[in-house]
């Protein structure tokens, strides 16, 4: 079951909440694979040393803010739990690099990370309005390399995958996306996520950029529900603070 957009983020005013909430609407995509939660058997998600490369309160503080980009309003999330599904195993196991990117117990762990809702309303056209949800995480030295590059061979290899929550088998259909543009950190990768029978309202553009040893992946609709982009402004800008709190600046 996905996770309920609108009990995911909070906004510091009412008018923040407001807008939040009329954001939350457009949402039934997001956090299309981090169900309420996974094929664990309950089991609860563990507690991880924040011994990342990049600190808990740098990594807090690298979050992007509404102030950061024009026409971009960041809404943090009110809680860790609200970011990230539960564990889930997905069928077949080359695809788990994909269910792993949104669940809370990944191969890879994240030592420290925080997240929030984006909204891009630079198109002038209100139904291009772009929404992400996004989560920024701090890696042990070396190993966001190792999570860009798990990832980056199951996208070669895995065009669906299946996974059971809750005895429900919902099955995903995978697709890469080209990048475009200039790099937008030292790695990244970019594709689709679908629920089929959702139809046009269940897909995502997935978005994953590794700047040292810390990563920003970003789950994207578009308000109409048409085809979505991520602007590169956001990520460059969230690219170039992470860069700065791994630096201590």
């Amino acid at each position: 079951m996905p996770i309920p957009a609108r009990s995911r983020l909070l906004a510091g005013s009412r008018a923040g909440r407001r807008a939040a909430l009329v954001a939350a609407a457009l949402l039934p995509a997001l956090a299309l694979t981090a169900g309420c939660g996974g094929s664990g058997g309950g089991k609860q998600p563990q507690p991880v040393k924040a011994s990342g490369a990049v600190p808990a309160a740098e990594l807090t503080r690298a979050l992007l803010t509404s102030a950061d980009i024009p026409h971009v309003q960041v809404l943090p999330a009110a809680s860790k739990t609200q970011l990230l599904g539960g564990p889930q195993k997905a069928d077949p196991a080359r695809c788990q690099p994909i269910a792993d990117q949104w669940a809370s117990q990944p191969q890879h762990p994240r030592q420290v990370y925080a997240g929030a809702m984006v909204t891009d309303t630079a198109d002038p056209d209100k139904n291009a309005k772009a929404i992400s949800l996004e989560v920024i995480a701090s890696y042990r030295p070396g190993e966001a390399t190792s999570v860009l590059d798990a990832l980056a061979a199951a996208l070669r290899d895995c065009d669906s995958y299946r996974v059971t929550r809750g005895g429900v088998t919902t099955t995903f259909q995978v697709r890469p996306v080209a990048p475009g543009g200039a790099p937008l950190g030292d790695q990244q990768v970019t594709y689709t996520v679908a629920d089929p029978t959702k139809g046009q309202e269940g897909t995502v553009l997935v978005t994953v950029v590794r700047s040292g040893d810390a990563t920003a992946a970003y789950e994207t609709v578009r308000a109409d529900h048409k085809t979505a982009s991520l602007r590169a402004a956001i990520p460059l800008k969230q690219a170039a603070k992470l860069r700065a709190a791994a630096t201590g600046n």
